[in-house]
C-alpha cells in the first residue's frame, strides 16, 4: 500500500510540472497570434506646436511574426483645431518586454491632408494591461516627428484596446 501511495504521489507530481510548464509556454505574445485594435489621442492628451486642439483616431492589426516581436499596419484618421483633417498609413514594429505586457515601438506613418504630404517616423512604449483572456487596454506613450514641418511634430499620449487571437 505504501509503495502504491508513494507511486500515485509521485505521478501526480510528475502531472502537475507537466501542467505547469505547458500553461508557462503559452503566453499571450506568442508566435502566430493576431491583434485588432483601436486608439485615440489628441483632447490635450497631445502637444503639437503647430495645434491648439487636435483628435487622433487609429484602427490598428497586427501579427506576432516571431515570439514578443509584433509587425503592426495602421489606418489614422486627424482632426484640428485649424479645420485641416488627415488621412494616414503606417506600419510599426512592436517588442513585447518579458511577456510582462510592457513594449516598445518604432514605424513610419504617411500622413495626406490638403495640400500636404508628410511622412512622420515614430517612437513608443505602452503597456498592454490584459482586462480579460483576450482583451487589453493600452495606454502609450509616442513621439513623432514630421519630416516637412516641425510644428508638426509632437509628443503625446494615446489610449487603446485591443483583442488578441
Amino acid at each position: 500500500m505504501k509503495k502504491v501511495m508513494i507511486s500515485l504521489v509521485a505521478m501526480m507530481m510528475a502531472l502537475g510540472v507537466s501542467a505547469q510548464h505547458k500553461s508557462t509556454s503559452s503566453t499571450p505574445f506568442n508566435e502566430g497570434k493576431w491583434m485588432v485594435g483601436m486608439s485615440a489621442s489628441g483632447l490635450d492628451l497631445s502637444w503639437h506646436k503647430g495645434e491648439k486642439w487636435n483628435i487622433d483616431l487609429e484602427a490598428k492589426a497586427g501579427y506576432l511574426f516571431i515570439d514578443n516581436w509584433m509587425v503592426l499596419a495602421k489606418l489614422a484618421y486627424n482632426n484640428s483645431t485649424y479645420g485641416k483633417s488627415s488621412f494616414g498609413l503606417g506600419a510599426n514594429l512592436r517588442y513585447y518586454v518579458e511577456q510582462n505586457g510592457i513594449y516598445v515601438g518604432a514605424g513610419l506613418d504617411f500622413r495626406h491632408a490638403h495640400g500636404l504630404d508628410d511622412f512622420l517616423p515614430e517612437v513608443n512604449v505602452g503597456y498592454a494591461f490584459f482586462v480579460s483572456r483576450h482583451v487589453t487596454i493600452e495606454p502609450e506613450l509616442y513621439y513623432e516627428l514630421s519630416t516637412k514641418c516641425s510644428d508638426y511634430s509632437g509628443l503625446g499620449i494615446r489610449i487603446g484596446a485591443s483583442y488578441y487571437f
